[in-house]
């Protein structure tokens, strides 16, 4: 049930108990004391409750009729029920306008109980009820949901490492979700006719906030999936730490592959990739917990990377350049050349030419490698 409307049912609920509670203390003390200044304290408690409850109902009718779930009919029954008597045997109290706010609230209530949309039922009642959830909900997700889609991208683009195809794929994956929930089945089966579709909601007696809420998900996560496809460029992973002009979805599709034919295979590896852009000048801070996140956003679930693994490695290979890495220096370890083959190939791999964007170099210091 939405959040503000079962706040001002319940405030509902509430008035409506004190105001009978006061209308029969009203008429207990003109049996018993008949004192006037009692009771006119009791007309005008009684008058600012007959307000209230207006107003609240006004709202209630708002917030209903502009909603996809109608489910309080039988509390407004109750409300219905408790509130008439009362309010119409007050009405001899009250004057002309007081009396015609009374009556619009009996029609208001009896209106509650059968359903306050019905009075808004018009040619394009479904289209612009449909249209006022869809912008609240993307309103209130959208965040969430285009986080969503970024990190699903990022995952599939493994996969799909043409970025058209990936838009594609991520299309069809959200509108097959879309057309497997509970809703979208109608929608689908409907040729995709929102009003029927709402229609349908509308009608449906055991509908609730979940399965409307899940369609509206996945109907607002198709349409930020059809948006994507109609971005002309935007990038896969998130650049973290490397030099804009370096063209970082390339990169990291290149180093899933090295860590796929096992070039890259231990945890430690990442400090011999580290190594490596440094010397290349690549990287925007030569700090290493940066980079960590970077590979982690990235390959946390193949190959992960941690801080731990950059400060155990041996004094060795972090005060000597990869280039110098040999056994033939007496002091060089006895992985030096595992450490040493695979800097190599990764040296050979990563040329500033092949991972620059299009149009520009990496390294300022060696323009002429471009010209």
């Amino acid at each position: 049930m939405d959040d503000e409307q079962e706040v001002h049912l319940k405030k509902l609920e509430g008035l409506v108990t004190r105001f009978n509670v006061c209308f029969r203390l009203l008429g207990k003390e003109e049996d018993e004391n008949n004192n006037e200044e009692l009771i006119a304290a009791w007309k005008l408690i009684l008058r600012n409750h007959v307000r209230k409850i207006f107003d609240l109902l006004k709202s209630l009718k708002r917030e209903i009729a502009w909603s996809l779930l109608d489910d309080k009919k039988e509390r407004f029954y109750q409300i219905k029920v408790e509130l008439e008597p009362t309010l119409t045997s007050y009405k001899d109290y009250e004057g002309e306008e007081m009396r015609k706010m009374i009556n619009d609230i009996i029609l208001l209530a009896d209106e509650g109980f059968h359903g306050f949309r019905q009075s808004f039922v018009n040619d394009t009642y479904c289209e612009d009820l449909f249209q006022k959830e869809i912008d609240r909900y993307r309103k209130e997700n959208e965040n969430r949901l285009e986080r969503i889609y970024k990190q699903d991208s990022q995952d599939e683009a493994f996969f799909f490492p043409d970025e058209t195809q990936l838009k594609n794929h991520m299309l069809y994956n959200r509108k097959e979700k879309l057309f497997n929930s509970q809703f979208g089945v109608v929608f689908h089966n409907n040729g995709r006719d929102i009003k029927m579709t709402v229609g349908f909601i509308l009608g449906k007696k055991e509908q609730t906030y979940d399965n409307i809420n899940d369609f509206l998900d996945k109907y607002v996560s198709y349409q930020i999936a059809q948006e994507h496809c109609e971005i002309k460029k935007e990038n896969i992973f998130q650049n973290m730490v490397f030099k804009e002009n370096v063209d970082v979805d390339k990169l990291m599709l290149k180093l899933k592959d090295l860590i796929e034919d096992n070039t890259l295979c231990a945890q430690k590896h990442w400090f011999i990739v580290y190594k490596v852009f440094l010397s290349k000048n690549w990287l925007k801070k030569s700090t290493q917990r940066l980079f960590v996140d970077q590979i982690n956003s990235a390959f946390s679930t193949l190959l992960k990377c941690s801080t731990d693994d950059f400060h155990e490695i041996n004094g060795y290979f972090k005060h000597n350049d990869f280039t110098e890495w040999t056994l033939a220096d007496c002091a060089a370890p006895s992985c030096c050349e595992a450490y040493r083959e695979i800097a190599d190939k990764l040296d050979l791999e990563f040329q500033e030419s092949k991972y620059a964007k299009p149009g520009t170099f990496i390294n300022a210091r060696k323009i002429e490698k471009f010209r």
